[in-house]
């Protein structure tokens, strides 16, 4: 996947797109999973509100002075 369409979903998502987010969360989920474990056992409930977290980030989050979007996954 490019960083121009990773930003492109993340524009899309932040304008409201349901299936950017949907997109988004897709390419997180194994992230989102295995922080979603506690003491080597998935707790749903985690996961759930790791993805509401998730969500509510993407909306707020502002792209600025950087071109090139996986210098914020590092």
């Amino acid at each position: 996947m490019s960083d121009a369409f990773l930003r492109q979903l993340f524009d899309a998502a932040q304008r409201g797109d349901g299936d950017a987010i949907g997109s988004i969360l897709d390419i997180f989920k194994p992230m989102i999973y295995k922080n979603s474990c506690i003491n080597g056992c998935f707790d749903g409930d985690c996961f759930q509100e790791l993805c509401i977290k998730f969500i509510y980030c993407i909306k707020n989050f502002k792209f600025t002075n950087i071109s090139d979007i996986t210098r914020y996954f590092n």
